[in-house]
């Protein structure tokens, strides 16, 4: 009888072994750091050590809603900004891609949380356990824009009224002092205006971005447009290149 226990006891270990085993699937994760906006390898100063690529598991396990994770793995990119892991990941859990040690004079470094809402939203930098992952993380660069209202309509009596409400990242720099942020901007008729201020935000378009520590998606304006007798909601999406001030090109 204490054989048979003896022997239950080291199955059930066998089994407990084995499944858990069977949960982890051999993973490859590979890629570059980028700047967004451009297919470029990220700029990378010899004065700094390399930046670091980390590999978060989710630690929690009530779907997509918490915030639980930890560090799994860490690795430095090389001089072309490529990265590689080889590791044995969970089926069906979350793993998902961030980055540390960025030249912050040039780049907007994301902390955990940003890492986190990417891969919350279904981003580039999720990892499918048991897959080959070749993954292209974009980089935002620190830029400035000078925004150009132009109204597209032929007509060149035409009677269009866009009033401006958000989206410009944070003001710089205020060149012209008649402009008023708070109450939005107002132009009538067939307009081409250049604004007298310069706005500090993030290189690129659609990925995430950081503006003085506010996190956002993509770069747009939202306003309200009126043309022929008719007020709609507009929203107005604008590229951003990295590192400079660019004059950047809004058109309704």
């Amino acid at each position: 009888m204490k054989k048979t226990v003896i022997m239950m006891i080291i199955l059930g270990m066998v089994l407990s072994y084995s499944c858990k085993k069977d949960r982890e699937v051999s993973t490859s994760i590979s890629g570059q750091l980028r700047t967004n906006g451009t297919e470029d390898p990220i700029k990378m100063s010899v004065e700094l050590q390399r930046p670091k690529v980390i590999l978060y598991e989710r630690t929690d396990q009530v779907g997509y809603t918490g915030s639980g994770y930890r560090e799994f793995a860490k690795t430095s990119v090389d001089e072309y900004g490529k990265f590689s892991f080889q590791e044995d990941l969970k089926n069906n859990e979350l793993y998902f891609l961030g980055v540390e040690g960025l030249d912050t004079t040039i780049y907007w470094e994301l902390d955990h949380y940003g890492w986190w809402n990417m891969a919350y939203n279904g981003d580039m930098n999720v990892i499918d356990p048991g897959k080959d992952n070749s993954k292209i993380l974009y980089i935002s660069a620190k830029s400035w824009i000078r925004p150009r209202f132009i109204n597209t309509n032929t007509d060149v009596n035409n009677q269009d009224g866009f009033k401006y409400l958000s989206g410009l990242s944070t003001i710089f720099s205020i060149i012209d002092p008649n402009y008023n942020p708070i109450n939005g901007i107002y132009f009538n008729g067939s307009v081409d205006t250049l604004l007298g201020t310069i706005h500090k935000t993030w290189s690129g378009q659609y990925a995430t971005g950081y503006a003085d520590g506010i996190w956002q998606r993509y770069h747009h304006v939202e306003g309200k447009l009126t043309r022929n007798g008719i007020t709609r909601d507009t929203n107005i999406f604008y590229f951003v290149p990295p590192f400079d001030t660019t004059i950047v090109e809004i058109r309704y």
